[in-house]
């Protein structure tokens, strides 16, 4: 069994902890392993742990009583959690561990919804501040000073702060902002910040300007009826509403500096769960797919199907390469940490060409700065710009090869409904031609059409360009017509509605 397969299995079936063996972790923290150097912090706890066939014996890790040849280290309880702050309060009521590397404060008041039966049912600190095991008022300074001496004492390199609903509404932001900066100011660490997506996007830009590196504003499942029942609030929100922050907070801070959790193995739906992934990916999201675990507010029927989350795995590591992301490029937070999910280990080489939507204003500047060099420099088909009104409301594709944009087409409604799409302004950069850009332009223009439901895309196609289209699949339709001086053929694709050809 090689280690992706070891991890996602302790995950989901979780750890048991035989008498004289390793202790359980010290004051609340999870127990963390590193297997084969990845971190992992597997389930110790709960009526389903006592049935799992992995066992930590002696700090060796064995399956049904067998050791396992593989390279295991039990990380010891974090150091900080056993001083206190200069008034005498004790770190671990601070903050915490969480996997490895990274260190997690919830900062405010306790959320809104807690109290409430619109509750978050895997709130990771309303029962811990009920038992008065965390701390409700936390000043930004004792968050500092206990960044500060996680980094000297357990090597912590990153931070995550969480925030619930504070009213007045983005009452949380304040918190966040000011424990952001004090971290900063003391120790320099990256640091990402979780919470509900505020009413207004402003209040992204003033994280963002108080020096955040990253966001994860989790939705926690794509299965409506399912968040219904374990996040009332979020499901409130409106998928629209996270739509509009994702776009927002990947607008300010670059591709990968912000996730979403999403919880699997809650008998949740896989289509509408790829799908999502899909979204969020396509956005430049990082859809952080994590198994569920039992917790004091839900205990669950039975454990995740480690089959089942590695099929998950699997093709959300296709869609994350397909779109150009990584865990690895986020500075801070739970996917830097990476300890509670198998996602990382399913991650896949990065392709030589990534063809995705644009997703800022940047991007979409550099696209339409392509299309000037190609169709009014290169070919003066125009004299001054081919930019048009449509431009505005069309959903623009780029090639990057290396980083660098390498070709872009946009798609727009046709007049007579979104079942038929228009494919227009395709154009490769001169020192990228003949490297397959315009085909796989093609071909993924063809999978953002199915899934918008479109029955049919239509062009009007340079003649240099004909064999490329009819390569694909595309029909001439009409006879040669003239556009500036430049021929040109109407070719058409017929689609159908086959949006497995999409998944």
């Amino acid at each position: 069994m090689d280690h992706a397969q070891i991890i996602n299995q302790l995950l989901c079936r979780g750890l048991r902890l035989e008498p004289g063996g390793t202790p359980p972790p010290d004051q609340g923290d999870d127990l963390v392993l590193r297997v084969e150097g990845r971190a992992v912090c597997p389930p110790t706890a709960g009526r389903f742990i006592a049935d799992s066939p992995w066992s930590l014996e002696q700090g060796i890790l064995c399956r049904d009583g067998e050791p396992l040849d593989v390279a295991v280290e039990v990380l010891p309880a974090p150091a900080f959690r056993a001083e206190n702050d200069p008034s005498g309060v004790p770190l671990r009521k601070i903050a915490r561990r969480y996997g490895a590397d990274c260190l997690l404060a919830t900062v405010g008041p306790t959320c809104l919804f807690w109290p409430s039966p619109n509750r978050c049912t895997f709130c990771l600190f309303g029962p811990e501040r009920d038992a008065g095991r965390d701390l409700e008022e936390k000043t930004p300074a004792q968050v500092a000073l206990a960044a500060a001496r996680a980094k000297e004492l357990d090597r912590v390199e990153h931070v995550l702060l969480m925030a619930g609903v504070v009213p007045p509404a983005g009452g949380e932001i304040k918190h966040l902002i000011e424990c952001t900066k004090a971290i900063k100011e003391v120790t320099g660490l990256p640091v990402q910040t979780a919470l509900l997506p505020p009413a207004f996007t402003k209040d992204l830009r003033r994280l963002a300007q108080a020096g955040v590196d990253g966001l994860d504003l989790s939705l926690t499942s794509f299965d409506p009826a399912l968040l219904g029942r374990i996040a009332p609030a979020k499901a409130g929100l409106g998928l629209e509403r996270y739509m509009e922050a994702w776009a927002e907070s990947v607008r300010l801070l670059g591709a990968g500096q912000v996730t979403c959790v999403i919880l699997a193995g809650l008998g949740e739906d896989r289509v509408q769960t790829l799908e999502g992934c899909h979204l969020l990916a396509e956005m430049g999201v990082i859809p952080l797919v994590t198994p569920a675990r039992s917790c004091s507010e839900f205990e669950l029927e039975s454990p995740p199907d480690p089959e089942y989350l590695a099929g998950l795995y699997a093709e959300v590591a296709t869609l994350m390469q397909a779109h150009g992301l990584s865990l690895a490029m986020a500075k801070a937070g739970a996917a830097r940490a990476g300890a509670y999910t198998a996602l990382g280990a399913w991650e896949l080489e990065p392709l030589g060409l990534v063809v995705r939507p644009v997703r800022n204003h940047d991007e979409l500047q550099a696209a339409l700065a392509l299309r000037h060099q190609v169709f009014v420099r290169e070919q003066s088909i125009v004299p001054e710009s081919d930019q048009d009104e449509q431009d505005q409301i069309a959903l623009h594709l780029g090639a990057w090869q290396g980083g660098e944009l390498a070709g872009v087409l946009r798609l727009l409604p046709e007049e007579d409904g979104q079942d038929l799409l228009r494919l227009g302004r395709l154009a490769v950069a001169a020192d990228r031609r003949k490297q397959g850009v315009g085909s796989e332009l093609l071909s993924k223009a063809k999978e953002q059409a199915l899934r918008r439901g479109a029955d049919r895309l239509t062009a009007s196609v340079q003649m240099a360009n004909v064999a490329l289209f009819a390569g694909q699949g595309w029909r001439e339709q009409g006879e040669v017509f003239t556009v500036h001086g430049w021929e040109h053929q109407e070719m058409t694709l017929e689609l159908g509605r086959d949006l497995e050809a999409t998944q």
